[in-house]
Formats: structure tokens, sequence, C-alpha cells
């Protein structure tokens, strides 16, 4: 779940405003963009998705702004941001990327795993009027368990130890690594993908405090 956003907050209307359009941000991607135009020309919202976020887009109260935090070579990234962009698109709401790390005191308000963890994509839903809603972070539930089996099977198979992490191994044994778990996880993109925005729908109505789910 995510944390209660404390105030005061970094993100005015003016700096909101500052962020990059998705089409800047594709532009100035450096790697992965064919995994980005994939996701996103390959939608996984179902006719209930779409309907769902036009209507919580039309509430007084209801998000009009979505603010992503993102890096283009981060593989939760291009799997969850081309979604987001087309929940932008059916709830009608104002989109901005920030690179994570060029935007330190953003990422520091959505900091996860205790303050430890500055993962990504987060994904900030926000009203007309800048006034925070709630955000998702990184990837649905399922997504972490496949990853943590991937990893753990990854493991086994190239005969590394149990505290090996793409962070700590050096070259050639991080790009073996991380294809074999890349070769894993792939298969199931699509299922974390509609996850993320089942947890995605969860979060809104929580925060909106819709009967039944909306």
């Amino acid at each position: 779940m995510p944390t209660i956003l404390t105030t005061p907050t970094v993100v005015t209307p003016v700096r909101f405003d500052q962020g990059l359009t998705y089409a800047e941000f594709l532009a100035g991607a450096k790697v992965n963009r064919d995994k980005f135009e994939h996701n996103y020309n390959h939608p996984i919202l179902t006719e209930e998705d779409l309907s769902f976020f036009r209507r919580i887009g039309s509430l007084p109260n209801g998000p009009r702004k979505l603010l992503a935090i993102a890096e283009d070579w981060c593989g939760d990234v291009y799997r969850e941001l081309p979604t987001a962009v087309r929940i932008a698109e059916a709830g009608g709401m104002e989109l901005r990327v920030f690179p994570r790390d060029q935007n330190p005191d953003i990422m520091d308000e959505f900091v996860s795993n205790n303050g430890k963890s500055r993962a990504i994509p987060v994904f900030v839903f926000y009203t007309v009027e800048t006034k925070y809603i709630t955000h998702f972070t990184e990837r649905s539930e399922s997504a972490h368990r496949g990853l943590t089996i991937a990893m753990g099977e990854a493991k086994v198979k190239l005969h590394l130890p149990p505290s090996a992490t793409f962070g700590n191994l050096p070259d050639p044994e991080r790009q073996l690594f991380l294809k074999e778990v890349i070769s894993a996880i792939e298969p199931q993109s699509d299922d974390w993908r509609k996850d993320a925005v089942k947890e995605i729908r969860e979060l809104l109505s929580t925060a909106l405090k819709l009967a039944g789910g909306f």
C-alpha cells in the first residue's frame, strides 16, 4: 500500500507543468523505445477499465492530473508507463513524466520499502488543483511474486549465490542473470499489466471513497 503523502509537497501546479509530455519522454529515450511503443500499441485496458477511468475523471474531486516518475532503462517502466498513458487518455487527465534521477526531490516524496527504495515507476494522481489523491509504485503484487521466483530460479540455473542481485554482480554474470530473468518473466508481462490496472483502480476507489468500487 502507498504511504500517505505529507505536506508540504514540491509538486506545485507550476512544477507539474514543467514535466515532460509522454511524446517528449519517448523522443528522448535512449533505450527500449521499441518496448514502450509495443506496450502502448497493445493495450490491456478492458471496456470496463476505460469506463471506470472516464467516470472518475469526470468527478469534481477526481483525478485530472497524472504524474509519472520514470526512467527509460527500467523494465517496470516500459511495461507499465504505456498503460498509464492510456489511463490518462481515457480519463481526460493531463500527464507529465519526470525522470527520476533528474528530480530527486519529487522521488523523495514517494520512496517505498520504509524509505529505502527509490522504486519506479511511480504514478501519482492529483485533482485539477494538484491536490494529491493516491499513488501506485513499481509493479503489481503478482509481479513482485513472479520476479522473486524468476530470480531465484535463475540463480540456481546460473550457479549464482543467493545474495546475487542485478546491482552487485560484475559483467558478464550480470548480463547472463538479466537475460535469464527477462526470458522467464516476459510471458507474464500482460497479466502483470492487467493486475497493475486492477490495483490502480482499487487505490483510486479507496481514495475517492467510491461505493462498491464504482
